[in-house]
C-alpha cells in the first residue's frame, strides 16, 4: 500500500513534513518519493526512486496488524495513526498480522524519527515546515467553511429558476467572507494567494446582492418577485420582471464564477502544496437544473493566472448593468437571453471608474 488517498491534505503534509520524506525506520533514512498514480509510481521505481508507503499504525482491518476496537475509526487514517516507511520495512513492521511490532513499538519508532529529523533541520527550514503546516489548516479550514462537500446542493439553489438559499448555507457564506477578509497569506505561494483573493473578490460580489436584494421567507433566502405583489399595472410590472430577471442572471453568473474561483483554489493547492491535493474527490461541479426539467452538471475552470497577475476587483454594479444591457432592459418575455457560459464575468465586473 503507497500513497492513501484518503488521507487529508493536512495529515499528509504532518506526516511527510515531519518525516522530511524518509523512512522512519531506524538506520534506514531512505529518501521517498510521493506516489502520485501507480503509473507514475511505476515508472519512478524503474528509475531507482523508493516510493513512500504511508502505513497505519493500527489497521483498519479487524484482521490487520495492530487492529486496535477501541481506536475511533474516524481517526484511522489522520496522522497520528500513520507511520511513513520505504516499502520494505513496512513489510517487516506488518509481517504476521505485526507480531513483532506491537502499537507502542510502531509509535516510538515514529516518534524518535521525528525528533532525529528535527535535530537535524535548520532552524528556517523547521519555520517554513511550519508554515506550511498552518497554510494546509487554512486550506482545510476553508474548505469546511465553503462547503465544498456539498458545493452541488448549494449552487442549485442559487441557479434555481428563482434563486435562493437557505437561511445556513448564507450564514454560512457571509461568515467565509468575513474569515477570508482576515487573512493574510504568507509569502512563497503565488498562485494560493492569488486563487484566494479572487475567490474573496467574487464572493463579495455574490454577498452584496444577496444582502442588498434577497429577503428572508421562514428558513429561505430568496430574490423576491415584486412583479407578483402588484395589482394590474403594466409598467409597473415590466419593470419589476425585468428588474428580477437581470438580478437573477447576475446570481447565476456569480454562482458559475465562484465555482470557478474554487477550482482555482484547488489546482493552486495541488501546484504549489500537494500535488495529490483532492485527487479523490476532484474538483466542485456546478449544479444546474431540476429533476422536472433534467439536472445539469458542469465543471468550470479559470485559466492559470499569469505570474505576478493581480486579482480584479469585482463591480456588482458593473455587472447588473452590462447584464441588463445584454438583455435588452431585462423584460424575459422579449427575445434577448444569455449564454451564460459564455460569458467572461469577470469582464462584465470591472469596474469602470
Amino acid at each position: 500500500m503507497g500513497i492513501r488517498l484518503s488521507i487529508s491534505v493536512v495529515d499528509r503534509k504532518l506526516l511527510w513534513g515531519r518525516s522530511a520524506n524518509r523512512c522512519a525506520w531506524p538506520a534506514c533514512n531512505q529518501r521517498l518519493a510521493l506516489n502520485l498514480l501507480n503509473p507514475e509510481a511505476d515508472i519512478l521505481r524503474d528509475h531507482g526512486a523508493v516510493i513512500g508507503e504511508e502505513a497505519h499504525i493500527r489497521s483498519a482491518r479487524q484482521i490487520g496488524p495492530r487492529y486496535d476496537p477501541q481506536y475511533p475509526r474516524e481517526k484511522l487514517d489522520t496522522y497520528g495513526n500513520l507511520v511513513l516507511l520505504c516499502p520494505t520495512h513496512h513489510a517487516i513492521v506488518d509481517k504476521d498480522e505485526g507480531a513483532a511490532w506491537p502499537t507502542d513499538a510502531v509509535e516510538n519508532l515514529k516518534a524518535t524519527h521525528e525528533r532525529a529529523v528535527d535535530e537535524a533541520t535548520s532552524a528556517t527550514d523547521l519555520a517554513v515546515r511550519d508554515l506550511e503546516e498552518l497554510l494546509v489548516a487554512q486550506i482545510a479550514n476553508w474548505e469546511i467553511k465553503a462547503r465544498l462537500a456539498t458545493w452541488r446542493a448549494m449552487t442549485s439553489h442559487l441557479n434555481n429558476v428563482y434563486p435562493q438559499l437557505r437561511q445556513d448555507e448564507a450564514d454560512g457564506l457571509f461568515e467565509l467572507g468575513a474569515w477570508l477578509l482576515e487573512r493574510r497569506w504568507p509569502d512563497g505561494y503565488p498562485r494560493i494567494v492569488y486563487a484566494f483573493e479572487n475567490f474573496r473578490q467574487v464572493l463579495t460580489c455574490l454577498l452584496e446582492l444577496i444582502g442588498r436584494s434577497f429577503e428572508a421567507k421562514g428558513q429561505i433566502f430568496e430574490l423576491p418577485r415584486e412583479h407578483k405583489r402588484i395589482g394590474w399595472n403594466a409598467s409597473l410590472y415590466t419593470e419589476l420582471i425585468s428588474d428580477f430577471n437581470v438580478k437573477a442572471n447576475v446570481v447565476w453568473l456569480l454562482t458559475m464564477e465562484l465555482t470557478r474561483a474554487a477550482n482555482l483554489i484547488i489546482s493552486a493547492v495541488a501546484a504549489e502544496l500537494d500535488p495529490l491535493y483532492r485527487l479523490t474527490e476532484g474538483y466542485v461541479l456546478l449544479q444546474d437544473g431540476d429533476a422536472f426539467w433534467g439536472i445539469e452538471l458542469s465543471r468550470l475552470q479559470h485559466p492559470t493566472p499569469k505570474p505576478d497577475s493581480v486579482p480584479q476587483v469585482y463591480s456588482l454594479q458593473a455587472l447588473i448593468d452590462r447584464t441588463r444591457v445584454e438583455l435588452d432592459g431585462g423584460d424575459p418575455r422579449s427575445e434577448p437571453d444569455i449564454d451564460l457560459y459564455a460569458v467572461d464575468v469577470s469582464e462584465w465586473a470591472r469596474p469602470t471608474d
